[in-house]
């Protein structure tokens, strides 16, 4: 199980496959070892060398109680990894959260990011605000012993596009989904909440060369497109692109195997940058 203790936080991180370095950067509470990391790692190792790493709070990294952090420490984490491992250079997917973790990476290191995808994700929280009340909503209810499949409805509501609902199979697994066994705790909520509460690089998306795909969904609740708008308005060069589906279209079998062909195909698009790095 790899590791490497930073500023006293043990992080666990995941590598896959071969080729290219490639990070995958993951979103609030999301880790190297849940259903979506899982699929994503084994996709895209198939065509590069992946980096996954359980961010300060999630997954198996370990950070002492009470301990805060910002997303600038987080993509500092990925940084110290990837001169750990000898990486050099990535190509870089970052979901949710994960899209600010990537996007200041690229700000903080950009000799480190060959380009970047950004997905479902924001340039600043403005709090307070209805993905923020929907995210604390839900911690409450666990933390009032809610049944497991109540909480995957109320989440289904606020992560899933408006057609989905119309799949009976979709929904009959997604309300039956089993918890996740490394499901963040209160404490790592803590951690991540405050995290994001700081993150503000709306002035500084301008100064993102990396070349840049900004990917959204018309139905997101949790991080409406006008995020995704801004961020693609702001960074020169940006592209942006649509699924429906809601904020983890890319989870949907409908929309997975395309997510991933629009990752790899952008990345594709650089790789000769990847190899002279």
């Amino acid at each position: 199980m790899p590791t490497l203790v930073r500023d006293g936080v043990e992080l666990h991180y995941e590598l896959d496959g071969e080729g290219a370095p490639a990070v995958y950067a993951c979103g609030f509470g999301a880790h190297s070892s849940d259903l979506l990391a899982l699929g994503l790692r084994a996709a895209l190792g198939r065509h590069y060398r992946l980096l996954t790493v359980d961010n300060r709070g999630a997954g198996q990294s370990r950070a002492a109680p009470g301990t805060t952090a910002t997303i600038d420490d987080m993509a500092d984490d990925i940084a110290a990894i990837l001169d750990h491992e000898g990486m050099g250079a990535a190509h870089v997917l970052g979901i949710s959260m994960g899209g600010c973790i990537a996007k200041t990476l690229a700000l903080r290191y950009p000799g480190k990011v060959l380009s970047l995808v950004s997905a479902v994700s924001l340039a600043y929280s403005d709090q307070p605000n209805r993905g923020q009340f929907l995210l604390e909503s839900g911690r409450e209810m666990r933390n009032r012993g809610i049944p497991r499949d109540l909480l995957n409805r109320y989440n289904a509501v606020f992560l899933l596009g408006e057609d989905v609902f119309r799949d009976t199979a979709i929904l009959e697994a997604w309300v039956n989904a089993p918890p996740d066994p490394l499901e963040m705790d209160q404490a790592g909520y803590d951690l991540q909440k405050y995290a994001l509460e700081r993150y503000d690089i709306r002035d500084r998306l301008g100064d993102i060369r990396t070349p840049t795909l900004v990917i959204s969904s018309p139905d997101d609740l949790l991080v409406p497109p006008h995020y995704q708008d801004e961020i693609a308005r702001r960074i020169p060069g940006a592209q942006i692109k649509h699924f429906p589906g809601g904020h983890v279209f890319m989870m949907l079998p409908m929309y997975a195997a395309q997510f991933v062909e629009t990752v790899i195909g952008f990345w594709k698009q650089h790789e000769t940058a990847a190899s002279a790095g």
